[in-house]
């Protein structure tokens, strides 16, 4: 197995809009135009696939889980000792951190990553060692963005990575935003419902209506958080990053990321 995984307006509380011809509903205090890891089983991801391969001119050859190749936009790294391993994308003073969901890596979240890097941020996506210190893991992610030329960090996760990110973003107080798709309010001792309370930076919280009990864990966080702070909630069962194969919910993250 792999390594595991804007402006401010105010919205009424309920509010039904069209996505792709599809109903999303979004349910919201303050807002910005804001726009994810399996369940709560346990698990341990491999070795991260770092290999060198023949690739095209320009290019350093070298790879990270079969799908991120290092050229002169992308760059693979080693940190926090050597015990993690990411792409970085991009070079913009602002980042984002991206973080897997169970069983899978960073190359869940790679095409949304470029699109990052493309609307100028610079972003650090990077593989879970395990289940353990999803938390501590995602912070390391965060310095090391900042040794890359990144100020003003915002964070994503994917279900498990969700959960990570929200744990993370209430232990550091220099993150600018965290977006959580599928998160589950708990995952093997890491407590993002007991976390939320303390996050002080707008929050998203996205989930499909049918893959339970995640909606319901988005719901119930999204009610405790004391900051700016969006639900979106969109038909199906979609998880994860899977939920960005809807171009508009990967619209209406891009912009609550980069703050637009």
């Amino acid at each position: 197995m792999h390594r595991l995984a804007s402006t401010i307006r105010q919205m009424t509380p309920l509010r039904s809009t069209q996505l792709a011809g599809r109903p999303i509903v979004v349910i919201a205090l303050t807002a910005l135009a804001l726009a994810g890891c399996g369940g709560s089983s346990s698990g341990t991801a491999g070795p991260t696939q770092t290999s060198t391969t023949a690739t095209a001119p320009g290019a350093t050859g070298k790879t990270l889980d079969s799908c991120a190749h290092e050229d002169a936009t992308t760059k693979i790294v080693h940190f926090s000792g050597a015990e993690l391993d990411g792409v970085v994308i991009g070079d913009g003073a602002t980042g984002v951190v991206l973080a897997h969901q169970l069983h899978s890596n960073l190359c869940s979240w790679l095409p949304f990553a470029r699109r990052l890097a493309a609307a100028g941020m610079r972003v650090l996506a990077f593989d879970f060692p395990s289940t353990s210190n999803l938390d501590r893991d995602v912070l390391a992610a965060v310095a090391e963005l900042r040794r890359q030329g990144a100020h003003s960090i915002a964070l994503a996760g994917a279900s498990m990575g969700g959960t990570a990110v929200l744990v993370a973003a209430s232990r550091n107080s220099n993150i600018s935003r965290v977006a959580s798709l599928s998160g589950p309010r708990n995952f093997e001792g890491l407590a993002a419902g007991r976390a939320v309370p303390r996050v002080r930076v707008p929050t998203l919280f996205v989930a499909a209506r049918d893959d339970s009990p995640y909606v319901d864990d988005a719901r119930a966080m999204y009610r405790s958080a004391t900051t700016e702070k969006r639900l979106l909630v969109v038909p199906g069962s979609d998880h994860g990053t899977d939920l960005l194969d809807d171009e508009q919910v990967g619209n209406q993250l891009l912009a609550f990321l980069t703050g637009r």
